[in-house]
């Protein structure tokens, strides 16, 4: 698997379209504009158009007048059919020849409007080696143009500007309804974006100055006011505040920051005045990641889009020899100019746009979507292969338990000693930043270390030892250190190692005097969405298991709590052992870890999911990385993956039954080509509105809760809404 920098890289050398950002196929001269079609080209060009344009002929404009040109045309096609179809007398033939050249003077300002803008995105496909949709559209339309003024011109036959007017006219407003849908699939990229403000305060000689965001660089001072989102990557200079850092580490507590404390950029200062130096570039900080991995998957393509693509690129050559057949077949058997009809119609129905509308779309809204729920997915053939598991295996050490232990209970071999091993062991444990002597410090709180300074020394994979006032050596740490150096075991604490109730309990021993004083029993603190998650993913039918490399005795425990098989005692090549042989018996399984120790399972297992990845998306291993550790977001992207592949098979079967079934009556002559101009329109919407549905709300939704007025939060606005004062109160 590529990692994040790699698909960066990708991401940024590979051609997009300046629209709705959808990739673009062929080669793309990266000094020219480029679009992936007629519509989007169009959309751009009325998004760009100011208000009091200097140019007068602006691209809505220009569809205003077609729209009235071809009003015009219509009516002199009809007065044409109604009054002058078969001329008799001289006034008629006069007449004829008004009508016929009214008509084609009222649709040449449309062919060119509209047509000409076709024609050049048609052959700007050519030059990248493509047979787009709008070299099938504009071959038809010239078509149609071309024999009309030929008999204009001869003053017999028939003419069909109309036809070709009306075909323009629904063709551009059909496009243009699809490129303002497709950019919607770009909301969620864009909201994540917007979580950082577009101008920072940059602090120079004492003074503020408002500079754009994406002009500062690293090693540069920036002024933070409470209730303003961090701008960029960097660490606090100065002051003191309280941060909202949710969206990226899944912790509801704000976080106080000091000096020297990092920061994120995209979480928000919710009380406090910060100077901070920026440590990376806006794009490389951790939102700016996270950006760049969405937008880095959306150009890989997964199996459905590969299907869609070859179908596509197969559509020009077979839709052209049906035509042509259709052309050649009513031609000879009715006439030229029904033949003529019925190859346009063929043409047009045919139009695969929605056809390759039905896996890019679905994929680009189902990937912003699930960022915007707090979830990287790495690519949508991720998406499908999390869609197809059948099972789903646990690390646990860091992903069902926080891997953060704490102390359950402090037992003395004498009680009346209690008093002097809590402050001595809060007075050791002060000088280490190690797991256990955090969770003792924890457990103390509120107790009085003794005054008197300690020179602590760390023994690794031992413990602490310290040399007391009274020279006294105190030791604190693993049990079969206390045994190496010679403490005793009393009666108590000896029970209490021997106890079937607490042998499986992570223990650190306190010893001095000769002896062992004290005995911490601790326990690793089970995430509380845990058993949430697992009684979902049970209720959606996986099959489930946890790979530990704990003991046999503390999984058998866990066994019971969670009520699922609990594997021990493995190291890291056994547990890919393990995925394996899931594999074998159950088919596709997921791997879900912490993404540091368990790398191998998560590469070896047909799709990896990472938590904790808020802070660094750049983790390798895994398919799918959850920017928080809340396990309830698991089950959510797996029933969003499933959800989003039926949404993709229902487009994919939509959209090649519909234009099939249209093929045929087209190529029978039962279809009309305005009629199948607009059947073509509404086969697009049809996939563009069943893909949005994507975007809705799941039945998980942190980002909302991050973002919610619930008791106790503060949202943005809110904060917006207040007084300076308070916003810092």
């Amino acid at each position: 698997m590529k990692s994040v920098k790699q698909l960066t890289d990708v991401a940024n050398d590979a051609a997009t379209c300046d629209y709705c950002g959808l990739p673009l196929s062929g080669s793309t001269p990266q000094d020219e504009s480029s679009y992936c079609c007629f519509g989007c080209r169009f959309a751009a060009g009325i998004s760009a158009q100011p208000e009091m344009s200097a140019n007068p002929m602006g691209p809505a404009t220009a569809l205003g007048f077609s729209v009235f040109f071809t009003m015009n045309v219509v009516m002199l096609t009809m007065s044409l059919w109604s009054y002058a179809a078969q001329p008799q007398t001289a006034f008629e033939e006069a007449l004829a020849a008004f009508l016929r050249y009214g008509a084609m003077a009222f649709s040449l300002p449309v062919l060119l409007l509209l047509g000409r803008p076709l024609v050049s995105h048609a052959l700007t496909g050519l030059r990248r080696g493509l047979f787009t949709t709008d070299l099938l559209l504009a071959t038809g339309v010239i078509a149609a143009f071309a024999v009309s003024i030929v008999s204009t011109l001869r003053g017999v036959g028939h003419v069909y500007y109309e036809v070709g007017c009306v075909i323009l006219v629904l063709v551009t407003i059909g496009r243009w309804m699809e490129a303002a849908g497709r950019s919607q699939a770009s909301t969620a990229l864009d909201q994540l974006e917007r979580l950082v403000p577009a101008t920072v305060r940059l602090r120079e000689s004492g003074v503020d100055i408002v500079t754009p965001r994406e002009q500062i660089s690293v090693g540069q001072h920036l002024h933070v006011i409470a209730g303003e989102r961090i701008p960029v990557d960097g660490r606090v200079v100065n002051g003191h505040g309280v941060v909202d850092e949710q969206f990226f580490t899944g912790e509801s507590t704000p976080v106080e920051k000091r000096s020297g404390d990092p920061l994120l950029g995209g979480s928000l200062n919710l009380d406090g005045d910060l100077l901070i130096e920026v440590t990376a570039h806006p794009n490389a900080g951790a939102l700016g990641r996270l950006v760049n991995a969405v937008r880095a998957a959306r150009l890989s393509k997964g199996h459905y889009q590969l299907l869609s693509d070859a179908w596509s690129q197969c559509v020009f050559p077979i839709i052209s020899a049906i035509a042509l057949v259709a052309f050649i077949y009513h031609g000879i058997k009715v006439d030229w100019d029904y033949g003529l009809l019925t190859a346009l119609s063929v043409v047009l129905i045919a139009c695969p746009c929605a056809l390759a509308l039905a896996t890019p779309l679905a994929v680009w809204v189902a990937l912003g979507t699930a960022a915007k729920k707090g979830v990287l997915v790495r690519s949508g053939s991720a998406l499908e292969t999390l869609a197809g598991i059948h099972a789903i295996r646990w690390d646990k050490t860091g992903t069902l338990t926080t891997g953060k232990p704490s102390v359950l209970k402090l037992n003395c071999e004498d009680s009346a000693d209690r008093v002097s091993i809590e402050q001595i062991a809060a007075s050791i444990t002060e000088a280490s930043n190690h797991v256990f002597s955090l969770a003792i410090r924890e457990f103390l709180v509120g107790v009085d270390p003794l005054d008197a300074s300690v020179n602590v020394q760390t023994v690794p994979g031992r413990g602490l030892r310290t040399s007391l006032d009274n020279g006294q050596i105190v030791l604190l740490g693993a049990i079969r250190w206390m045994n190496d150096c010679g403490l005793a075991w009393g009666p108590n604490l000896s029970r209490i190692m021997n106890d079937p109730a607490t042998s499986d309990c992570p223990m650190t021993a306190i010893g001095y005097n000769g002896r062992v004083q004290g005995l911490f029993l601790l326990e690793e603190t089970i995430r509380p969405e845990a058993f949430e998650a697992l009684q979902d993913c049970q209720h959606l039918g996986l099959d489930q298991a946890v790979l530990t490399g704990d003991r046999a005795a503390r999984a058998a425990g866990l066994a019971k709590i969670f009520g699922i098989p609990v594997s021990a005692e493995l190291l890291p090549q056994d547990k890919l052992t393990a995925i394996r042989s899931a594999h074998e018996q159950f088919g596709s399984v997921a791997m879900v870890g912490d993404g540091l120790n368990d790398a191998p399972a998560l590469a070896g297992s047909d799709i990896g999911i990472a938590l904790g990845c808020g802070a660094d998306v750049s983790r390798d291993s895994a398919g799918v990385c959850l920017l928080s550790s809340d396990l309830r977001l698991i089950p959510w992207t797996y029933e969003f993956s499933r959800r989003t592949v039926r949404t993709i098979r229902t487009n994919l079967a939509w959209s090649f039954g519909y234009n099939s079934i249209g093929v045929i009556l087209a190529a029978c002559g039962q279809l009309h080509p305005a009629v199948a101009a607009v059947l073509m329109v509404v086969s697009s919407l049809m996939v563009l509105g069943n893909s949005l549905r994507l975007s809705a709300d799941g039945p998980f939704a942190p980002w909302e809760t991050y973002n919610s007025n619930g008791p106790g939060s503060v949202t943005e606005a809110t904060l917006n809404a207040m007084t300076p004062k308070e916003a810092t109160s």
